[in-house]
């Protein structure tokens, strides 16, 4: 086949989406090739917008000198559907399907597939959320091409080395991955602002003595006109002249402004009435009709409102869903599954009956819904282009009408005085008609002609002065200088007075730090050790929390009545002030789980941004459709639903929590599940003798088979369920993980019994070392670095990273673990046997324990006497100098002697800029194979702050961090493969 060629991207596009390219995007790829990316993407919604994923990969493949090698797709509010993820989904599967399913295809993936990568994968594609199920392994190679859809809080939060619900050793890994050789393409721009302004002071500020080595570039997309720029790329007359573009951007659409009297007492009932009135108006047999709400507790109240009436007439063929972006995923996967084939544009059959589909502002980004009608609050201008982008989407449903709805009391709320703007120059091109309890506006008149070229061509000519009023003002953001920089490249130690960082994401007063609440049914707050051993068996994941404002928590655990506690979806929407909750004051309490897995309990007062939380369930607080804060119904515990991925083992407790998920969520699978695991517990519990392995592989056996016969054709269960054919117990001490526990019905014994798919690896990343040293297998010192320097050399070249760093990357692999010839440590790496770490032939690098058992850990650090808090890396970067002093005397200087003994000594995120301070009390003597003697006396190196500084300087802080990633990155690839080179 010939060269790859940009023409062939017409080829490539139907081979992999069934479909060519907009003219648009065929043009977007031929100047990214010749001039680079623009700054702004200006397209209307329903133009395919996610094709700039295709683009940039195709880029990619071609080689552009703009290329990036990983893509995050950033969006400034919690989604409820993510049409970017999937459809770099389909794109990660054409490579991987053989043969690929086309020969563009086939040679797209054969120009990205990097050297040497064992696992034949071209793309790696992933979500950036809070929790420990992806922290530290999302992308395993440095040198692989990724798309990353997230957050501005989740991308923000990583690439200024403060990654939020990352472990403070994980941080640099996250910020490499981010900051350097990455396209950072931010969707609806106007509301993200301050985090584009914050990012281009940062690389200002970042200009290596070296030169900039693949920093990132950031493009901003919007559906919001502006004026021509150069710097703009967006449609000509061939997108116009296109039958499917044209088709879309003269979709019929017709707008009604609907004034509802209220007063201030009545207006949070009289406006939601009035949303599902109107609803109930527009909606006939065989339609969706779409209600997007300001507010979550506006859309519940709707919600309310169509589901109490649907109940009330039994002849009602309606259905009401409600989507928010604060759900858990895997409930939110759930809903979806049941319904978006119903609503999702280009859908081939009609709901039966009415189905109103009540949204907040979760639905205007990311979901690629088709509405045959809109009832919609007022907004701000963006919001409104935005939710209208869902109405007859295709051009294929007419009539297609939008209501908009405002109380005439109503606040501007998170809007601001946009809202207020917008709805009064609304209401000069179309008159607001009343709607009042009694009678309905006639609607028969012509309404305001909204499709989206009439839209473009109306907003285009507002002057440029009241645009800013109808889009609502910029939020202050503080300049980041380069003290703010200095202070947040300090990953370990951070400093004392750390800068905010929410700020420069969302500006002053606007946007709230995170933190993720998970709830389970088998923790107990005042039982912290059995807790503890639980959620170290099954630990808590991103799939099963919600990631909420941390105000927010905070007032909810407080007690008293929960008040309306989370104003929107918007991510960096303003602050506003919370309710002072009822009651004394005092607080419930949580289970703070660490990245290193431990957990301690914390109150309301003593919360932090990034806080992974645990609640028991009968806290309340969530329900089938999310964040329900006024709720005290018991919430499902989803904790046996994650896992059986390349991220972490799946695994099942065989207490009830599951049965009541089954029972409410798939009624069909509950009995084969219940019996199997009534069972299954009796075998495992049974004390006169092991288990049958036979009897328990044929239950599960059965199992998986009642669950692949009643799952054909729905396949909504992905966690562990299906992989459950490898049985193995968590705990050799089950009463470890019970406690007593009393409840209305009495006292009741709490006790788990756990079966995993398979053995998994450490979810907490490798922050201690004897978490870096578990690898399931033992594996010998020298061995292991050889196998790791391979790794990291092959990293580097892949990188076309310049020749004197491949070989300082390639020392520091070589030598990162001598600190392990220690003979405390080689006994701790022994399970804690002094008598098997001196018998052994060579020093280890890797023990043999289960990197998921947490508790073996303890025990073998404690029998080994090895200094508490005392890391391995400072004798390794103290033995890793002597020999650099013997090469430097012998006229080596194909290497960076200050880069060789920081990536040594930084190989586990410590000594950013110093290592943690630890003075031995009984040092010992350690022996390098080239007979030089060296004191494990104490850890502090005090040229490394300066060291840190001049490196820095010299490679970029970004770029200093990617260095690091190479070896860590290296190193955690050849533990998990267990690769050794001799």
């Amino acid at each position: 086949m010939d060269e790859l060629a940009v023409a062939d991207f017409d080829a490539f596009c139907r081979e992999v989406h069934g479909h060519t390219p907009f003219p648009w995007q065929q043009r977007l790829l031929e100047r990214v090739v010749d001039r680079g990316w623009p700054e702004l993407i200006d397209v209307p919604t329903g133009l395919g917008k996610t094709a700039v994923i295709d683009v940039a990969v195709f880029a990619s493949a071609l080689g552009a000198e703009q290329a990036r090698r990983r893509i995050f797709f950033v969006v400034d509010r919690r989604l409820v559907v993510d049409e970017a993820f999937e459809h770099a989904n389909r794109l990660r599967r054409s490579f991987e399907e053989t043969p690929a399913r086309g020969p563009v295809t086939q040679q797209v993936a054969e120009q990205l597939r990097a050297d040497g990568d064992d696992d034949k994968v071209v793309l790696e594609t992933t979500r950036m959320r809070g929790g420990v199920d992806w922290s530290w392994n999302w992308l395993e190679r440095p040198d692989r091409h990724a798309v990353v859809v997230g957050t501005v809080d989740q991308v923000g939060s990583r690439l200024f080395f403060r990654g939020y619900g990352v472990g403070q050793q994980i941080r640099p890994i996250d910020a490499a991955l981010v900051g350097t050789d990455s396209l950072i393409v931010v969707d609806e721009a106007h509301l993200s602002g301050p985090f584009l302004t914050s990012v281009r002071d940062a690389l200002a500020h970042d200009a290596p003595e070296h030169g900039p080595t693949g920093q990132p570039l950031l493009v901003a997309m919007t559906a919001s006109p502006r004026g021509a720029d150069a710097r703009v790329h967006r449609l000509d007359e061939d997108d116009l002249a296109h039958p499917e573009a044209a088709r879309r951007l003269g979709s019929h659409k017709e707008l009604h402004a609907l004034s509802v009297k209220t007063t201030k007492k009545n207006v949070h009932q009289v406006v939601p009435a009035a949303l599902a009135r109107s609803a109930r108006h527009l909606g006939e047999a065989g339609k969706v009709v779409l209600v997007v709400c300001n507010s979550i507790a506006r859309a519940r109240a709707v919600h309310d409102d169509l589901s109490a009436e649907r109940s009330n007439l039994e002849k009602d063929s309606s259905t009401a869903v409600l989507l928010i972006g604060r759900n858990r995923p895997l409930a939110r996967d759930y809903l979806l599954h049941d319904w978006y084939e119903q609503i999702r544009a280009g859908r081939e059959t009609a709901p039966n009956g009415v189905l109103y589909v009540v949204a907040t502002q979760t639905v205007e980004v990311g979901a690629n819904i088709d509405a045959d009608a809109l009832v919609t609050e007022a907004a701000s201008l963006p919001a409104l282009l935005q939710r209208l982008g869902r109405l007859n989407r295709l051009g294929r449903r007419s009539p297609a009408r939008a209501l908009v709805v405002a109380g005439t009391t109503d606040t501007s709320g998170v809007y601001g005085e946009a809202r207020d703007a917008t709805w009064e120059w609304l209401t000069r091109h179309t008159p607001a008609r009343t709607l009042t309890a009694r009678s309905f506006p006639d609607l028969d008149g012509a309404g305001l002609d909204v499709s989206p070229q009439a839209l473009r061509d109306l907003t285009n000519s507002v002057p440029e002065q009241e645009r800013s009023q109808l889009t609502g003002d910029e939020p202050y953001v503080p300049t980041l200088n380069y003290e703010v920089l200095e202070a947040w490249t300090a990953t370990d130690p951070a400093p004392s007075s750390d800068p905010a960082l929410a700020p420069f994401l969302h500006g002053i007063d606007h946007g709230e730090p995170q933190v993720t609440l998970v709830w389970r049914s088998d923790v107990d707050v005042q039982h912290v050790e059995a807790s503890a051993a639980v959620l170290a068996a099954i630990p808590p994941a991103a799939e099963e929390g919600i990631e909420l404002p941390l105000p927010t928590v905070r007032q909810w655990l407080r007690t008293g009545p929960a008040p309306d506690i989370v104003a929107s979806d918007i991510e960096g929407a303003p602050h506003e002030a919370l309710p002072t909750a009822a009651g004394n004051g005092e607080s419930r309490r949580a289970l703070r789980y660490a990245p290193d897995g431990t957990i301690e309990p914390v109150a309301a007062g003593e919360l932090v941004p990034g806080d992974l939380l645990v609640v028991p369930t009968d806290y309340g607080g969530c329900d089938i459709y999310g964040w329900a804060p006024n709720s005290r119904t018991p919430v499902l515990d989803l904790g046996d639903l994650v896992g059986g991925h390349r991220h972490r083992r799946a695994a099942c407790r065989l207490i009830p929590t599951l049965d009541r998920v089954l029972d409410q969520w798939d009624p069909e699978l509950a009995p084969a599940w219940t019996d199997a695991r009534t069972e299954l517990a009796k075998q495992l519990a049974e004390e006169d003798g092991p288990c049958d392995p036979s009897r328990l592989a044929e239950l599960l056996k059965r199992l998986r088979e009642d669950f692949e016969r009643i799952e054909k054709d729905r396949g909504r269960w992905s966690g562990a369920l299906p992989h459950m054919h490898i049985l193995r117990t968590l705990v050799d001490r089950p009463a470890a993980m019970s406690y007593t526990t009393t409840t209305d019905q009495g006292t009741e014994r709490v006790h788990h019994l756990i079966v995993s798919a398979r053995k998994g690896i450490s979810v907490s990343g490798d922050a201690t070392t004897a978490g870096s040293a578990a690898t399931g297998r033992p594996m010998g010192l020298r061995s292991h670095q050889l196998a790791v320097r391979k790794r990291a050399e092959e990293f580097g070249r892949n990188l076309a990273l310049p020749a004197e760093v491949v070989n300082s990357v390639a020392l520091a692999a070589e030598w990162h673990d001598e600190g392990k010839r220690d003979d405390r440590c080689q006994c701790m790496l022994h399970g804690g046997n002094a008598w098997l770490a001196a018998a052994a032939p060579e020093p280890l690098a890797k023990s043999g324990l289960d990197p998921t058992d947490r508790q073996a850990f303890v025990r073998a650090w404690r029998r080994s006497n090895y200094p508490a808090g005392m890391r391995h890396e400072a004798l390794s970067a103290r033995i890793a100098s002597g020999r650099l002093d013997s090469r430097t005397a012998n006229g080596d200087s194909a290497i960076d002697t200050d880069l060789v003994l920081h990536l040594i000594a930084a190989h586990h995120g410590h000594n950013r800029p110093l290592l943690p301070p630890v003075n031995d009390a009984q040092p010992i003597t350690v022996t390098d194979d080239n007979g030089r003697a060296y004191s494990s006396d104490h850890t502090v190196d005090h040229d490394a702050p300066e060291r840190f500084t001049r490196l820095n300087q010299r490679y970029g802080r970004w770029n200093l961090a990617r260095l690091e990633a190479v070896v860590r990155l290296a190193d955690i690839w050849c533990s998990a493969r267990q690769e050794e080179k001799k």
